[in-house]
């Protein structure tokens, strides 16, 4: 998917001069739209600064900020390559959080699955355990993004830079909430099971008991605002190289959208059963921060919200290698812990649903942040941490293990 050369434009000016921005495609559709912020005093998007107005959001796994970030629909693509502030002045770029540098290794993930079995298999539930990839990639970000957006058209596909967040990108198939005003319907979906796409038959118990966790846990949180809740019928959601089960759920009813999404997120199927439990667990034994992995985002058009939990995404920074200019990335992806799952299934499964953004990434000269690679701490500086004339003085302030 080529984006036009006024998009393509205004994405690197927004980059290069920290405007908050947004590049998005909605589900099944070819077009791409862009808009951008006027930041606030405080370099804040403020996205719901105007509960009418247009405007894109994300937010945090844990989901405990007073606010949302995002972006209010301010400026086109035109009138960000045109826009004039003498006044206004990029700040150090994401310099609130960063991405790490080292991957997840294969024996932090079997300590975090050690850590929580035992419990699951006294207690039951449920525990959503993530990995992250650290990627180093000479492409920019509008670059991965037009390749990523064209292999996966059926999702909600997204490039973003908020100070709050940094820059992320991300190609959704799940579907945390959608609102039509003029009709009052709600929909949502349990999405929970994985396996590959090429495998057929009856799928297994361990699945079929994830998927009816995350139902009864969004039918209940539905009910509990006072909606009417109608289940469909189970079905396959393909996601390229993997499938999920998929039960779509309606609901309708009067209630607080904004204060809907934050009861559902994060459900079930990024986080666990019992959910608060589930995470006090991820924050002991996972070794990264999630950040908006596993959050929610979305865009508000016309009053109507359309909101997705934020999977197949990456958390992005510009950075050196060894003195070579790129981008780092953070590819998150997490499996459903049970009493009956196997650890080296489970891996698998974490492999399988990075494997095609950690393709466009690679490409020919990409890095991985694994031991023994070039992509270490030592060979890692973010350009924040450069001098001002942009040459590595061979320090790197080290920030990145977040």
């Amino acid at each position: 998917m080529k984006f036009s050369a006024q998009i393509s434009q205004a994405i690197d000016r927004c980059l290069t001069d920290e405007i908050p921005f947004v590049a998005f495609a909605m589900p099944g559709e070819a077009e791409v739209c862009f808009r951008a912020s006027l930041p606030d005093g405080q370099f804040r998007s403020p996205a719901f600064r105007d509960k009418e107005s247009d405007s894109f959001f994300i937010n945090f796994f844990d989901n405990d900020e007073p606010y949302t970030a995002g972006v209010s629909f301010d400026m086109t693509e035109e009138e960000v390559n045109n826009f004039h502030d003498p006044t206004y002045h990029a700040r150090i770029f994401g310099d609130s959080i960063r991405p790490r540098v080292s991957s997840t290794f294969r024996a932090s993930y079997h300590e975090a699955f050690s850590a929580v079995k035992p419990r699951l298999k006294k207690d039951g539930g449920k525990v959503v355990l993530s990995r992250l990839r650290s990627l180093f990639t000479k492409k920019t970000p509008r670059l991965i993004a037009e390749e990523y957006f064209a292999l996966t058209d059926s999702t909600f596909r997204y490039l973003c830079f908020t100070p709050e967040t940094g820059v992320w990108l991300g190609s959704t198939p799940e579907v945390l909430l959608e609102s039509d005003r003029a009709t009052g319907l709600i929909r949502t979906m349990s999405l929970a099971g994985t396996r590959p796409v090429d495998e057929s038959g009856d799928w297994d118990e361990k699945n079929i008991r994830e998927q009816a966790i995350v139902t009864d846990y969004i039918c209940h949180t539905l009910r509990n605002a006072g909606l009417e809740v109608e289940i469909r019928p189970l079905t396959e959601r393909r996601f390229l190289n993997i499938k999920h089960l998929c039960t779509p759920i309606d609901a309708r009813g009067d209630v607080s959208i904004p204060e809907l999404m934050s009861a559902l997120s994060p459900t079930p199927a990024v986080a666990g059963y019992p959910r608060e439990r589930a995470i006090g667990e991820i924050g002991r034994v996972e070794t990264h921060r999630r950040h908006c992995y596993g959050g929610y985002v979305g865009v508000r058009i016309g009053g109507d919200y359309h909101a997705f939990v934020n999977l197949r995404c990456a958390f992005m920074a510009p950075v050196t290698l060894s003195g070579t200019k790129g981008w780092l990335g953070n590819l998150y992806a997490g499996g459903g812990i049970i009493a009956a799952s196997q650890e080296d299934a489970e891996w698998l499964e974490t492999e399988s649903k990075t494997r095609v953004l950690a393709s466009v990434f690679l490409g020919e000269n990409g890095q991985e942040g694994e031991e023994g690679s070039r992509l270490t701490r030592s060979s890692v500086s973010f350009l924040s941490d450069l001098p001002p004339s942009g040459h590595d003085d061979g320090q790197l302030v080290n920030s990145a293990g977040i």
